[in-house]
């Protein structure tokens, strides 16, 4: 009986932890492209590298879904600009040097794009 009691207990507990983890959030951000020229485009990168291959490209005031992760590439330090702070914060965090923002594109495609271009909603 002790042993039951002890497994049933084990099992009560191992259930309210599961249920106590929060969930990855899977919505994205909207973003808008801005601070570039009306004839150029915003290239989205395959990785967070001026070198890596262009998978896409979006145009001056087009919208664009972002993952909420942005990343550093300098200092390798990622952080998250989805859930809180303000607008400005979010885009004084994403305008900082070397700074690189998770995108998807339309065609349903993760890729990276500096985030100083980006205007966080």
């Amino acid at each position: 009986m002790k042993a039951s009691m002890q497994i049933i207990l084990a099992l009560a507990a191992a259930s309210i932890a599961a249920t106590a983890v929060p969930a990855q959030s899977s919505a994205f951000t909207a973003g808008t492209i801005t601070a570039i020229a009306p004839d150029d485009a915003l290239n989205i990168r395959k990785w967070p590298s001026a070198q890596s291959q262009v998978i896409d490209a979006y145009g001056l005031n087009e919208t664009i879904s972002m993952t909420g992760r942005c990343k550093n590439i300098v200092t390798n330090v990622s952080f998250r600009i989805d859930g809180y702070g303000s607008t400005g914060w979010k885009y004084a965090q994403m305008k900082k040097a070397h700074v690189w923002c998770q995108v998807m594109t339309n065609d349903a495609e993760l890729g990276w794009a500096r985030g100083k271009y980006i205007w966080p909603e």
